[in-house]
């Protein structure tokens, strides 16, 4: 009976841990934007992409803002959703995952 109750901790636990990642990651996604932001701004293909209109990105915008609403939609579920909901324990390292990998590629996205 202690062994179940172990795993049970141990689960709520990892699902706490989860969830403080995403609200982290959630914090960080728009100081990340304006970072990538800067540098892009900063580099050489920047100056000239704002100056003369060469070497522009030519990834469309709508990828960027794809990429930054998939991270902040599925930030806010794995942050927001409480752990007293049973699906959530389970969704919310998929959940967890996608945030990153999005919060990532905007990252990519901004700087390209």
């Amino acid at each position: 009976m202690s062994q179940t109750a172990t795993s049970e901790d141990s689960s709520l636990l990892q699902d706490r841990a989860r969830q403080r990642c995403a609200r982290i990651a959630l914090a960080l996604l728009i100081p990340t934007v304006l970072a990538c932001g800067f540098l892009y701004l900063a580099s050489d293909y920047g100056g000239r992409c704002i100056t003369y209109s060469e070497h522009c990105s030519q990834v469309p915008d709508e990828w960027t803002y794809a990429a930054f609403a998939t991270s902040a939609v599925c930030g806010s579920l794995a942050a927001g959703v409480p752990s007293h909901r049973r699906w959530i324990r389970t969704a919310r390292a998929g959940l967890l995952a996608v945030q990153i990998l999005a919060h990532v590629a905007v990252a990519a996205l901004v700087i390209s």
